[in-house]
């Protein structure tokens, strides 16, 4: 806002009004050394009538009802321009005065205050009454579509007064007054994105670590810059945001600012979000204006007394992104939705923060939603700023020490590492001395909170209990194209379109081969809201076209799969499903082509779940019509126990053929094995007990163990007569020696086997898989335990995968189809021996081989190592799970974002967003 330093004093003084029975004329005296435009004439409240008029070029009105006064009264209005000694009092507005001061009102009358255009600095709006030289703010005010009103009774001076909402809080013990200096800790992260689901624990671990460092430093704050919402776990979609707002609340942050994610389900939501018994809540950018009765506890300053020192905080929010993806950033920039008024002046708003509040704190933080760029040009251009907290950015951690010595920090992103910032105070001055750093990452340094795990395992279990269920399986790694494909089929199987056009580029992540869940649905369209409150970006639309327009648009983008009838009529109206952005700017995509009917369908992610319940069903997999393992009874799966030390190598079920690998016909096999219980071998008994095991040797290049397979070729490379996708599962134990090396487990190639390297090793930690591009091993066993270790392989020529399974559970997945035809099968697979010796002796429990790839459930069902492996094909059984599941799928309903708005906006309510 413009600062006017000279006053400009503007007098209405009313002499008469116009009386119809005597004729009488108006006057208004103005100032003659300040014209102005006439304001209307005659300002009387009259008895019968009171008194409503417009003054100021609308920028202040009167509404006085009859009978407030005893006769009819003249009043004078006099408007004098905001100054510097009063914008220093937090007055906004030019100032508006009433008199007779002295004039007592009866009852209550109504005075609107126009916010001016160009205010920026948010804080809450109220109109303040000037009484001997200073303002009073009347309570009962409030702000409605760029205006505040109050009610009051009597004349005076009004102007609209900015007041910031401030929380205290104390943290840690209290001063040690004979302490010559205090460490202070943060522990920080940002964009958590409700990443609290069942497999990777983040949050759990988290709070261990938050855990850990107040268990060493009682002085530490624990802080979250914003975006808490959307992208991770299907909880929180079925939930409709229930699941994040319980599980962030769970935390117990001292201090978390609001992010752009965070408006993403609406106002009533956000009001529920934003009251947190343990967090001060930052919103320093954000107004909310909604009625007194809906309290919004996001506050615009904190101060945090932690020990001796006393911390000044503020929070900041970023702009909002539109349904194509993109940050709005061009004026005019919307306000997230409705009763949340937005400014995005932040360093206006962080200048004015650290001028008012200063010299009331010792060390003044910026809790910060914004991003590294805008944080560091902030940081720079407002001294004063000591401290930026910040998140947005997804960028990965970063630490920044500014000319000024103010510091700048952005943490990782998607719970996936904590900022650990220790900060040492001079206790006598109050100022920081010196600080240390570090970055711990979340998924490989700490293990999880037991507390915490089960906290959020219940209210994962309360709001998504299918989440990673096994609703469905893929025959193949689908290509992003792909995916787009199956999604338009799921699309067409639960609405009314009869043509899908769908940019492959909005998919992202695709799913692996074999089982599939919610949860992999939603990685695959994870949802964002865009705008707030509105269905995610990536949903499905449906709009209707003639046939020449689909045509032109098919033409359009040649690189989007079509799902089309094969004969297009052009005189035909179709019902088309694209995702939303291209649903909504036909212009950016589709040339000269215009839309009828523009409707939202569903979310991508409950389409295709939907879908895959139904495929299951059919006994047919997501992404091919073969037909489900499951549903078969093929003799594909071969067990040995090890029991019988006459017979060691006889399967107890099974075709395949399992003998000792030695083409030089040296009979080191029978010399060089042992079968024999774990208590003669002197080694840890399985979790049920002794059992017979094999220990075997360190073997040479043509020693070792080989599975004749006799199951049938299948998979990509079936037509060469190779198994493509199969299933080892294996009960191991490693002795302390030689754990420190690579140890080879399975050799796919049996023919040139002196020249190729083993495909499956152990290595030193105890992982198992083989060094590739991005990922290669996974799990964490320990020498001297028994670990049932299964390896499950999907091998194609360019999106083949393996998984690997520890004790039952998922310990990882290679992806990025490099599992290719190395991998496949053709005939036998090698065990134990590897081309450059590199072996050491173990021990074997079990062994089981599957002439087809076994899902994640099946899998499961083994668990852990015990005395036998054990499994019986469940023909059916999947099928069976999946109709009970089927019947209990979520609903979503496709147009519930506006049954929430008009919910809490009324049925009045036009759009979403100002």
């Amino acid at each position: 806002m413009q600062l006017l330093t000279i006053s400009r004093v503007i007098t209405f003084i009313i002499i008469s009004f116009f009386l119809s029975a005597c004729g009488a004329g108006d006057e208004v005296t103005v100032n003659p050394n300040d014209p102005v435009e006439s304001e209307p004439s005659g300002l009387i409240i009259t008895n019968i009538n009171g008194l409503q008029t417009s003054l100021d070029e609308g920028n202040f009105t009167i509404n006085a009802p009859g009978q407030i006064v005893a006769s009819d009264t003249e009043i004078t209005y006099e408007k004098s321009i905001l100054d510097e000694n009063n914008q220093t009092k937090n007055i906004i507005s030019d100032i508006h005065t009433l008199t007779p001061g002295t004039l007592q009102l009866s009852s209550l009358m109504t005075i609107t205050i126009k916010i001016p255009d160009d205010y920026a600095l948010g804080g809450q709006l109220t109109i303040a009454h000037l009484n001997g030289g200073s303002w009073s703010s009347i309570t009962n005010s409030t702000v409605s579509q760029g205006f505040v009103s109050a009610q009051v009774d009597q004349l005076g001076s009004y102007a609209l007064e900015m007041q910031r909402t401030v929380a205290f809080s104390d943290v840690g013990p209290t001063c040690d007054a004979n302490a010559t200096e205090q460490s202070i800790r943060f522990v920080h992260v940002a964009d958590m994105h409700a990443r609290f689901g069942y497999q990777e624990q983040y949050f759990s671990r988290i709070k261990a670590y938050y855990k850990k460092v107040l268990s060493e430093s009682p002085h530490t704050l624990f802080t979250d810059g914003g975006d808490d919402y959307e992208k991770g776990t299907v909880a929180e979609q079925i939930s409709q945001g229930l699941a994040s707002d319980e599980t962030v609340k769970l935390m117990a942050f001292d201090l978390r600012v609001l992010g752009n994610h965070d408006y993403a389900w609406g106002p009533e939501k956000l009001l529920e979000f934003s009251q947190d018994n343990n967090a001060v809540v930052l919103a320093s950018n954000t107004r909310f204006e909604g009625e007194k009765n809906q309290k919004f506890g996001g506050v615009d300053f904190a101060k945090v007394q932690v020990g001796c020192i006393t911390f000044g905080v503020f929070g900041m929010t970023s702009v909002p992104w539109d349904e194509l993806d993109k940050p709005i950033e061009g004026d005019p920039i919307p306000d997230f939705i409705k009763q949340f008024k937005m400014s995005w002046k932040w360093q206006q708003i962080a200048q004015s923060i650290v001028s008012q509040y200063s010299d009331d704190v010792d060390y003044m933080i910026m809790l910060s939603h914004l991003g590294k760029g805008t944080d560091v040009e902030i940081a720079t251009n407002v001294p004063g700023i000591d401290l930026v907290l910040g998140g947005h950015t997804h960028g990965g951690e970063d630490f920044i020490e500014l000319d000024n010595n103010a510091l700048v920090i952005q943490p990782d992103f998607y719970a996936r590492g904590v900022t650990d910032l220790n900060l040492i105070f001079n206790t006598a001055n109050k100022t920081l001395s010196s600080y240390d750093y570090q970055h711990v990452d979340t998924r490989t340094s700490i293990e999880p909170d037991e507390e915490t795990k089960l906290a959020i395992d219940e209210i994962m279990g309360r709001y998504a209990p299918d989440a990673d269920t096994e609703i469905a399986i893929s025959e193949n790694y689908p290509s992003d194209f792909e995916v787009a494909g199956i999604t338009a089929l799921a699309t067409k199987h639960s609405s009314s379109i009869n043509a899908a056009l769908l940019n492959p580029e909005l998919v992202q992540k695709r799913w692996t081969p074999g089982t599939v869940t919610q949860e992999d649905f939603h990685k695959t369209f994870y949802v964002e809201r865009q705008p707030s409150n509105t269905p995610g970006f990536n949903s499905l639309y449906q709009v209707t076209v003639t046939g020449t327009d689909l045509n032109t648009m098919i033409a359009s983008q040649p690189d989007w799969f079509v799902l089309k009838p094969e004969d297009i009529q052009v005189t035909t109206n179709y019902n088309v499903a694209l995702f939303k952005g291209a649903a909504l700017n036909p212009d950016l995509f589709f040339s000269s082509v215009t839309f009828n009917d523009v409707k939202p369908i569903a979310e991508a992610w409950w389409l295709l779940d939907q879908y895959a319940r139904f495929r299951t069903t059919q006994c047919l997999h997501l992404d091919t019509d073969t037909q489900l393992n499951a549903c078969q009874d093929v003799a594909n799966i071969t067990t040995w126990n090890f029991d019988d030390p006459t017979n060691p190598l006889t399967p107890d079920s099974g075709p395949s053929v399992l003998s000792y690998f030695d083409p030089e016909n040296d009979g080191w096999g029978p010399e060089d094995t042992r079968y024999e219980t774990t208590t003669a071998l002197d080694i840890a008994d399985l979790t049920d007990g002794p059992s017979g095991v094999m220990a075997f040797t360190d073997h040479s290049p043509t020693e070792g163990f080989k599975i004749e397979l006799n199951t049938q070729a299948n998979g990509d490379f079936a037509s060469e007569g190779m198994v493509s996708d199969y299933t080892l599962v294996m009960d191991l134990y490693w002795p302390s020696e030689g754990k420190d090396i690579y140890r080879a487990i399975i050799q796919a190639e049996t023919v040139n086997y002196s020249e190729d390297d083993a495909d499956i090793f152990i290595d030193p930690t105890g992982g198992y898989g083989q060094s590739t591009f991005k990922s290669g091993y996974f799990g964490a066993t320990e020498p001297e335990k028994w670990h049932r270790v299964a390896f499950v392989f999907y091998t194609a020529p360019t999106n083949g995968v393996f998984e690997v399974y520890i004790d039952g559970e998922l310990a990882g997945v290679k992806e990025f189809g490099e599992i290719d035809k190395r991998w496949a099968l053709d005939k036998a697979v090698l065990l134990f021996t590897d081309n450059n010796y590199e072996t050491v002796p173990g021990y074997l429990n079990a062994l089981l081989y599957a002439g087809r790839a076994m899902t994640r459930g099946e899998i499961k069902s083994m668990g852990a190592a015990q005395q036998k492996l054990t499994f019986e094909q469940p023909t059916r059984v999947l099928n069976q799970t999946i109709e009970r599941h089927y019947k209990a799928a979520p609903a979503i309903k496709t147009n519930l974002w506006i049954e929430q708005r008009n919910k809490f906006f009324g049925n009045a309510s036009q759009s979403v967003n100002n």
